[in-house]
């Protein structure tokens, strides 16, 4: 599905701003072991670099080792209020943002890895190995607000049926169809027909016909000034549609960290300037690229998924 090869190196340099930094507990994580934490830690302080706020996120950590095709999931915990509009915000989201942490002594957000797959934790990735280090950048992204909270039928997380005031995440703000955002910035209601059609559109195009678009203005500048295409797939793909960018859209050079599916070897290990359009539309203010030296290849293919919040 993936072809090609791509290969960058940023050098290494001191970060000169204020960091986020990522507090794991591994408690509920029995297949961890030394080096795959260190790896989880490696990918989270480049990952906190990003960003020029400064804040400690705690996030429970867990493993599984089962038969299926995805990789890890990830997500933030919630915590009142519960306002309408765009304001359901994560946890890691809000402290990133300044806030005095919203749910107290509980963790931030969660992260978990399915170790019945073959993993490389270094930077020497086997072309038959996932990369670590790609994939746990991918769902850190989810935990700080790379989600969308529609679900299929177009509610949102308390059930409210499209047409009514919703309560969203701040990623929904942004959602749109080729003719623009799905959400009524007034009233907060979702046009329900035109979410039925676009959320199982297929492969988006530039300029946008069909299915979902991410129609921030930083991302959009970012994507030449077109809507950035979002993963919507006909059937509707459950932890995945609407909350990635189009894997049948972004291929060979032009993969991007957010893809939906990632292959064996090497992998994107650094935000484009497309995500990191998507962080500034989220709120974030962030930096071009971290400090530490990455690489980034393409491989081919399975699943990495966004968890659902949890409240």
């Amino acid at each position: 599905m993936f072809g090609g090869l791509l290969l960058l190196l940023f050098l290494s340099a001191t970060p000169l701003h204020a960091v986020v930094v990522f507090s794991f507990d591994y408690a509920a994580a029995p297949d961890f072991d030394a080096t795959s934490k260190a790896s989880l830690e490696s990918a989270a302080t480049t990952f906190g670099e990003y960003f020029t706020n400064t804040a400690t996120i705690d996030i429970e950590v867990t493993s599984s080792n089962t038969n299926i095709n995805t990789l890890a999931s990830a997500g933030s915990n919630v915590a009142p209020p519960y306002n309408h509009g765009f304001e359901l915000a994560g946890v890691v989201a809000r402290k990133i943002l300044g806030e005095v942490d919203p749910n107290g002594v509980s963790a931030d957000g969660d992260i978990d890895v399915n170790f019945y797959h073959n993993w490389d934790f270094d930077d020497d990735v086997d072309a038959f190995a996932f990369d670590f280090k790609n994939v746990l950048l991918h769902e850190l992204m989810h935990a700080v607000g790379f989600s969308s909270w529609i679900w299929s039928d177009g509610m949102d997380a308390f059930s409210t049926a499209p047409g009514n005031q919703g309560t969203w995440a701040p990623f929904d703000e942004f959602l749109a169809d080729s003719t623009g955002r799905l959400i009524d910035p007034t009233t907060f209601a979702l046009d329900g027909a035109r979410w039925n059609v676009a959320s199982v559109g297929g492969v988006g195009t530039d300029p946008p016909t069909v299915g979902l678009y991410f129609d921030g203005p930083a991302a959009k500048a970012a994507n030449g000034g077109s809507m950035v295409p979002i993963y919507s797939p006909n059937p509707w793909n459950e932890g995945s549609s609407g909350s990635h960018v189009d894997t049948d859209f972004f291929v060979g050079s032009n993969v991007l960290l957010m893809n939906h599916a990632v292959g064996t070897g090497p992998g994107v290990r650094t935000l484009s300037h497309i995500e990191l359009g998507v962080l500034s539309d989220l709120g974030f203010s962030i930096v071009p690229e971290p400090a530490s030296i990455l690489l980034i290849a393409i491989g081919s293919v399975a699943l990495m998924t966004c968890g659902r919040w949890r409240r």
